[in-house]
């Protein structure tokens, strides 16, 4: 029996193709996504949790307060041993400094790294196997080095790495100790090297405010981290000046560190941070897509259903029961399904290199990454199918033989109701999707297109590792580079806007004649970089290079700094002194505040200097059209004239947006959800509208044989939907700004949104919907009416 009610099934999607099509297409693809959502946000909730001490790791975080507000630290050198000595809770403690250094295994493959510098215990707290080497010899001194298996097929190729040295910029050597499985993407902390900590650390960093390692804690089994979170402000009172600065060291959960953890770190880099509102809003998106294409598939066969009374009418005259309707039915709906849940899995399989590449890391290698996802699925699919199979089978197989042959199949008016509320919402949902994708576009386009108070086209930088032979010699190397055809000016810095930058402890005389202590963003420059970046001097003066007084005594400002010192005029600050880094001086101009960070950020208070021995960046302007060309000759000019130091660069434009690519990547797959979406949308409209149709058939014949034309009939079947769009606006519209206004305020600066955009989204839906269904208005308009008013 089964067999015979499976070949129905067969002859019934064959026979109407095109439902068949658009049934299985929109629950597919509305699985898919679902599918993509469940494997993001799985990712997201899961970083870090591949470790097996996961749940007794936490990270040491300090905050200081200061009086122009709060600097999100991480921890100093001291803290962590101190930690494991003093508490007994502590049962080990890894710190870990992020940094980046050109490394070389040869004269041909320098590259400028990200690495971490560790203490070897990192690998007994973490769980990064290693694949050869030693735990116990693995930093034996300075300069010893771990790398991961991609490094060390990078640098060595097929040879073996083990003992082999390497260059640090150029000139230091490195020893290869141990080789490590690659870190898992789910970490919050992913490198490829990582030193021995000694490499770095010596007497000068043995102290408690100089900030920049991340320091994690082990935990002995069972210890209250409540207990030992209550012991920490006694260990700031006694190892930590609290006259300036108010300190507060905390512990956060591993597994919170990624979502609910504040950046850290400026100059040393910050470990992956993400945003769980981003994980509540991709996981919002893909329940109402699930919504959407859930609902338009129980819509399309309940519409597509109602063709089949007369067949049902015929079954039951021949003896079918009520049971074996009801099966038939369940068991079309549900092969669908299934169907859609195949093609889903290939869409899946197919899409899955663009879904990493869209989300920036390797979330799944295969569909079957996580076979969990794919059974949720599954039981998602037979779910829906069943669901959908509901009101045929419960609803057509109850008529009477003699209605369904006559063609009556009218529905209730609760059953209208409901329809129509369900439209309501699944149009809501459309506006919501259409409102939110516009303001994520212009925000992101707010972010990358606003006024920044500096220029950063056509600038190559090259980054030194802060080499000697350059920052002894910054006149001859910046004459020779400037030689070079197709090179502008030349200009040399600690850092560039959009790049890490070095925070330091500063003391600055005041509005009202005292000494403020902050701990402000730092710049080193040489005369010529205000002047190539076109950063606005308001007061005063710029840096002279023949004056003896710039050199380490001479100070720059900018305006969030002149604010929170409490100046009202430039002019004012012009002459106050400063002690910053043992070194004393006085303010001798103000410049305008320019964006050194994101707009995630406000503009911090900044103090600029010149200091030749913090130099690390050379930025060379490209004046010349054949950029390729000037680089060749500037990559000769470089061997010759610095044949020891490596060359690496970067361009300052790419490096200040690389700042928004988390956004950029989840603004991109916020867009693709939210068209997906609005497609499946599009389906269930023309499903709707089939079954409207289908029920006023006669209606339509009687209208036209009356005199009714085309226009007419599809204005009058477009207007209950027109209705219908103007209800969701009504409700979609204040719910979308209170959403999309909350989201914003994860930006420090931030559009306005504007209230074109609801008239616009309003007037999008409204298009995409008539657009929709006046295919099946119109081809209901011009069909023969004597075909659907002929008795039978």
């Amino acid at each position: 029996m089964l067999k015979n009610y499976f070949k129905t099934t067969l002859r019934y999607l064959w026979k109407n193709k095109v439902f068949s099509l658009i049934n299985i297409t929109g629950l597919a693809t509305g699985i898919c996504v679902c599918f993509f959502a469940l494997l993001y946000v799985h990712f997201e909730l899961n970083r870090d949790s591949y470790n097996e001490k996961a749940d007794n790791i936490y990270r040491l975080v300090t905050d200081v307060k200061t009086p122009v507000g709060i600097n999100y630290e991480s921890a100093s050198t001291p803290m962590g041993p101190a930690m494991k000595a003093a508490f007994p809770e502590v049962k080990d403690m890894a710190r870990v400094f992020m940094d980046d250094m050109i490394l070389q295994s040869n004269p041909d493959n320098a590259v400028k790294e990200e690495v971490a510098y560790a203490d070897s215990s990192a690998f007994k707290i973490f769980s990064w196997p290693l694949l050869r080497g030693d735990i116990s010899h693995l930093f034996n001194a300075p300069c010893d080095v771990v790398l991961s298996e991609t490094a060390a097929k990078k640098y060595f190729g097929n040879a073996d790495p083990m003992g082999q040295t390497m260059l640090i910029n150029g000139k230091a050597k490195c020893r290869v100790t141990g080789i490590m499985k690659d870190i898992p993407y789910n970490s919050h902390l992913r490198v490829d090297v990582i030193f021995s900590i000694s490499t770095l650390v010596d007497e000068n960093w043995n102290h408690w405010t100089r900030f920049g390692f991340y320091t994690y804690l082990l935990l002995q089994p069972g210890a209250s981290a409540a207990a030992l979170q209550a012991k920490l402000p006694a260990m700031v009172k006694a190892n930590m000046d609290q006259t300036d600065f108010k300190y507060q060291l905390s512990i956060e959960p591993l597994k919170k560190v990624y979502l609910y953890g504040k950046p850290r770190g400026h100059r040393t880099g910050t470990s992956a941070s993400g945003s769980i509102t981003n994980v509540y809003i991709i996981s919002i998106i893909a329940l109402l897509v699930l919504f959407i294409a859930c609902f338009n598939f129980i819509n399309l066969t309940t519409a597509f259903s109602l063709q089949r009374a007369k067949e049902i009418g015929v079954r039951k005259v021949l003896g079918a029961s009520k049971y074996q309707l009801m099966l038939q039915f369940f068991m079309d709906a549900v092969i669908l399904c299934l169907v859609a849940f195949i093609i889903a899995l290939l869409f899946a399989s197919l899409l899955l290199p663009l879904f990493n590449q869209l989300t920036g890391t390797i979330i799944a290698d295969g569909i079957f990454h996580n076979v969990q996802h794919v059974l949720w699925l599954l039981a998602l699919a037979v779910g829906v199918g069943i669901l959908s199979g509901a009101y045929p089978a419960l609803f057509l197989s109850g008529f009477k033989p003699i209605s369904s042959l006559k063609g009556k199949t009218g529905s209730s008016g609760t059953g209208l109701m409901l329809r129509r509320s369900l439209v309501v919402a699944q149009f809501c949902i459309s506006i919501f999707l259409i409102l939110a994708t516009t303001i994520v576009h212009m925000q992101l386009n707010f972010m990358q297109n606003q006024q920044l108070g500096f220029q950063k086209d056509h600038k190559l930088v090259i980054d030194y590792q802060f080499s000697n032979s350059i920052n002894q010699h910054t006149d001859g190397i910046r004459q020779q580079l400037a030689a070079i055809p197709g090179v502008g000016m030349v200009s040399l810095s600690s850092s560039i806007p959009g790049t890490s930058n070095n925070q330091f402890n500063t003391m600055i005389e005041n509005s009202k004649g005292e000494k403020q202590q902050q701990r402000p963003d730092v710049y080193f420059i040489d005369d010529v970089f205000l002047k190539q970046y076109h950063i606005d001097l308001v007061a005063g003066r710029g840096f002279q290079k023949n004056l003896a007084l710039d050199s380490m005594k001479a100070m720059l400002i900018n305006q969030a700094m002149l604010k929170s010192l409490g100046f009202k005029k430039p002019e004012d600050a012009i002459g106050k002194h400063f002690k910053q880094l043992n070194h004393t001086g006085e303010i001798v101009g103000v410049i305008g505040d320019f964006h050194n960070h994101s707009f995630l950020e406000t503009v911090q208070p900044l103090t600029v200097r010149v200091d030749s021995s913090h130099l690390t960046n050379i930025t060379i302007d490209i004046t010349s059209t054949d950029v390729r060309s000037t680089v060749h000759q500037l990559e000769a000019t470089w061997k010759k004239i610095l044949p020891d130091v490596p060359l690496v660069y970067f361009f300052a434009d790419e490096a200040y947006n690389q700042q928004y690519i988390a956004q950029e990547r989840f603004g991109k797959l916020f867009i693709c959800f939210a068209v997906v979406a609005i497609v499946i949308s599009c389906l269930g409209l023309l499903g709707l509208s089939a079954y409207n149709i289908a029920q006023r058939k006669k209606e339509i014949s009687v209208r036209k044989v009356l005199g009714a034309s085309v226009s007419n009939i599809t204005l009058l079947l477009s207007q209950d939907f027109i209705k219908l769009i103007v209800i969701a606006l009504l409700i979609a519209s204040p719910v979308s700004w209170w959403l999309m206004h909350n989201w914003l305020q994860n930006f420090a600066y931030r559009i306005n949104i504007p209230v074109w955009v609801f008239v616009s989204s309003g007037l999008a839906a409204m298009f995409i919907a008539l657009v929709t269904i006046s295919f099946q208005s119109i081809k209901a308009a011009i069909a023969n009416p004597a075909r659907n008013l002929k008795a039978e």
